[in-house]
């Protein structure tokens, strides 16, 4: 299915398996599409069961999710499933309970935080005790789970606003977008912190929390400009570091990707509200921001060419950048 509709993938149709979304601005546009659809399907001799196809819905249920134009919510029945969840009494149903809940975890803030103490009990050298820590969280979750936050559908012509942060036990991100006077959620983000990420400072696991936010919401971000609300002591910071270790010189060169205006957000939105207001053809680059030291910028370079990888490409680019000039210059010569 995904080869016949290529070329309309993402810009009017979804497809999982055997069931085909299709979804329209207006009703004129949405005939104008199922057209194309039904042509393609009739011409690679495919046929469609009409009692299991619903046309001109504004609303739909599909893969678990109520769908409109306006919001994005689980399913109701799904919900139900997990208020009325069991106490799991072994690995297996605890891991049964972390996948249905874990399928809606981008309208949890803080899932995987809240959760470390039950995923904890699924690890192979971890005995079986269900302990106080183990009864919040899985009361916790059910909670969190079945009063979530309606999530708003991402507007394409509408500036993300992303805000991270980083604790002692993982790290979160909400990607937000203006509706009115208010910012409502697209997506929540959380992870948890492995041990080795622990023992790092506030301004690594800032850090750290900026570069898993861009990563994970890249198709959304890369390439326009966008908000991001953090801590600013952690670009302070950046600037004062005399040398870098290579994680974090692999995720600045991730962050340098993309276009942002970052603002410090201690608890008052209407400064986020405020920037939206700015144009979206902003062009802060952010190693503009950071104004990185001789020192660092040396080290950045010198770690381009170390990398196996990045050494290689280097090499290729002069090799083609030499043929580039001795090509202008015998075509000067005559």
């Amino acid at each position: 299915m995904n080869r016949i509709f290529h070329d309309y993938l993402d810009k009017f149709v979804i497809v999982y398996l055997d069931d085909i979304l299709i979804f329209s601005r207006t009703v004129e546009e949405h005939v104008a599409h199922l057209d194309k659809v039904l042509s393609l399907l009739r011409q690679h001799k495919f046929k469609i069961n009409g009692e299991k196809c619903e046309f001109g819905r504004t609303r739909i249920l599909y893969l678990g999710h109520e769908i409109s134009a306006e919001r994005l919510k689980p399913d109701d029945a799904k919900v139900a499933s997990i208020r009325d969840w069991p106490r799991p009494q072994s690995v297996t149903k605890m891991r049964s309970f972390l996948g249905m809940t874990g399928y809606y975890r981008t309208f949890d803030k803080n899932y995987s935080i809240v959760a470390a103490p039950l995923t904890d009990l699924t690890n192979l050298d971890t005995p079986w005790e269900w302990t106080d820590k183990c009864e919040a969280a899985f009361r916790h979750m059910k909670h969190a789970l079945t009063h979530y936050a309606v999530l708003k559908l991402p507007d394409p012509d509408k500036p993300f606003v992303v805000t991270t942060d980083a604790s002692q036990y993982g790290i979160g991100a909400v990607l937000a977008q203006q509706q009115g006077p208010k910012l409502r959620p697209v997506e929540y983000m959380s992870k948890k912190m492995s041990s080795h990420k622990l023992a790092k400072s506030t301004y690594e696991k800032e850090l750290y929390a900026v570069y898993k936010a861009l990563t994970h919401w890249r198709h959304y971000l890369l390439g326009r400009f966008f908000i991001l609300t953090t801590d600013h002591q952690t670009l302070r910071w950046m600037r004062t570091q005399p040398v870098l270790s290579d994680a974090l010189k692999r995720w600045i060169e991730v962050i340098e990707q993309y276009d942002f205006d970052p603002q410090y957000l201690k608890g008052e939105y209407n400064k986020v509200a405020d920037a939206l207001s700015r144009r979206p053809d902003f062009s802060g680059a952010l190693i503009t921001e950071f104004d990185l030291t001789d020192d660092v910028t040396r080290s950045l370079v010198e770690a381009y060419h170390e990398d196996q990888f990045m050494s290689e490409i280097i090499r290729r680019c002069k090799e083609h950048e030499y043929g580039r000039n001795t090509e202008i210059q015998n075509a000067k010569s005559h």
